[in-house]
Formats: C-alpha cells, structure tokens, sequence
C-alpha cells in the first residue's frame, strides 16, 4: 500500500470512529432549550416547583391523617389527640392541625397552644362553610387570621368504609413562610423581589412585610399608581408572562419612583392559582 493509500485509509477510520461516537450518544451539546434558559425562567420554575412541593406535603400528611382516623368507629378526642399531636411534630411547613366534626366545631387540635380554637364553629363563615361541605382535599384562598397573620387552610375529609363524612382534618399555614424560606437566596443573587399573589389580587408573599395581606387592586399604596394597576390586570388573566410598571424605589425609598419590569408564572394546586412574580428594576432605570 502506497503513501497515499495509507493516508486515505487512516482518515476514513477516523471519520469512522466519530461517526460511532455520535450515534452512541444522545448528543454532543445540550439541546437549545436547556442552553438557552434565562435565570428568570430558572427561578421561576425553582420556585413554582418548590410551592407546589411544599403545599403537596402538607395535603400528603393531613390526608394521611385523616386516613388514619378513618378507622375509627367513633371520632372522640381521646382518639384524634394523638393523630394530630404526631402530625404536629412531623409536618414542616403547617402551623397547626384541628379536626372538625361534621357540624363545624373544632374538637382537638395541635400544637396546645392554639387550644382556645376548640370549641369553635367554623360553619358559619369561608373557609369553614366550604371545609364542612367537601368529600375531597380543598385549599382555601387566603384570609387573615384572628392571629393576625396571612395563612390558608388545607382540609382533607374523613370518610368511613361506606363513605360516611366523620369529619376534616385541617392544616392552617402561613405561605409568606413557606415561599420566604425559598425565595430569600434567589432575592439576594439576583437582586430581584418576589411577590405571591392570587389572581385576585391579594398578595400572600412580599418581601414588604406590610404588604402581605392587602390587596393589589384596591389598597393604597397600589391604587396611587395606573401602570401597577394595569399590570395587575394583565397578571390577574393571563396564568404567565411580563410587563412594566412604575412604583417606589423600595419599601425604604417610598418617595421615589422608577421604573421595573415584572415577569411571572402559576403555581395551580387544588382548583387555585397563585401567581408568582419576579420584579427588577429596568436596565438603565
């Protein structure tokens, strides 16, 4: 074999082995779709994954729960106590459990120092008159708390063999929490602000303390400003997206305005959304 036969030879072993190397391999280079991600995406779905999962543990261990008391031939305190004393101590995200008989009165409840609730007839007013009714995991929209807190409600029913409603465990929990937990690194690497909203404008999370519990559409600060106003609106229809708006610098520079961009994304469990949006200031602003 002559030089050039050699040559000719090695270069097509060559291409031979690259071409097995490339179909053995899914790919060389990772699909655009996970090169070309921007952060703001990657956080928001750090953080609607993170939601979803903290509000799937707390249905996951109230159901449990509840399925446990399932068993039982009558539902006296003696025997649900202890269920929501162990669901107290291993459950994370909730700040308490009752149980409510089919009337709406809360019979136990733990931890003990929300003790005073039992007794109570929640039948009369929402969350409890929708809570007294469902035969399936429910999530209430948010209200404020006699405590004074923002906190949801997430009720799992109990059910006899024969489907015989014996009652609801409930879990209360704070989401300003729940989501401040996991957003705090992503404020601080990015420098953006997060807030959790419901469609209808009622804000479970800000980094403003003084904002949760109000609402977008109808409390000051908000009204004073139009462009806020009709970002909400869009933010209110449309389950993902992005837009401007003008409001105060900063909860320490209420005085001074500039401009910010906002992009957001849903978080849907049990029948509800929350809409989870990420502000920053406008390049240049």
């Amino acid at each position: 074999m002559n030089r050039h036969e050699i040559l000719t030879a090695s270069i097509l072993l060559a291409i031979a082995a690259i071409s097995c190397v490339l179909l053995a391999a899914p790919y060389v280079f990772p699909p655009e779709s996970e090169s070309s991600a921007s952060p703001v995406e990657g956080d928001l779905s750090t953080l609607t994954t993170g939601i979803t999962a903290a509000l799937t543990t707390i249905t996951e261990h109230t159901g449990s729960a509840a399925e446990t008391l399932s068993t039982a031939e009558t539902l006296s305190t003696a025997k649900v106590q202890p269920v929501l004393d162990d669901l107290s101590s291993t459950s994370g995200y909730a700040l308490s459990f009752a149980f409510v008989a089919p009337d709406g009165t809360i019979t136990a409840v733990a931890p003990e120092i929300y003790a005073e609730s039992v007794g109570v007839n929640i039948s009369t007013n929402e969350p409890g008159t929708t809570i007294c009714r469902m035969r399936e995991p429910f999530l209430s929209d948010a209200f404020v708390a006699q405590e004074g807190f923002t906190g949801i409600e997430i009720a799992c029913p109990v059910l006899s063999g024969d489907e015989e409603y014996m009652g609801s465990v409930v879990a209360m929990a704070e989401p300003s929490a729940i989501v401040g937990e996991m957003v705090a690194p992503i404020e601080a690497e990015h420098g953006i602000t997060v807030t959790v909203m419901q469609p209808d404008g009622f804000i479970l999370y800000d980094r403003d303390a003084a904002q949760v519990g109000k609402n977008l559409f109808s409390d000051l600060p908000f009204t004073d400003y139009p462009s806020l106003q009709a970002l909400g609106k869009m933010i209110a229809a449309d389950a993902a997206g992005s837009g401007a708006y003008t409001f105060y610098a900063s909860p320490e520079k209420t005085g001074d305005t500039m401009q910010k961009h906002a992009d957001w994304d849903t978080v849907s469990y049990l029948g509800k959304e929350w809409r989870i949006i990420l502000f920053r200031d406008e390049p240049g602003a």
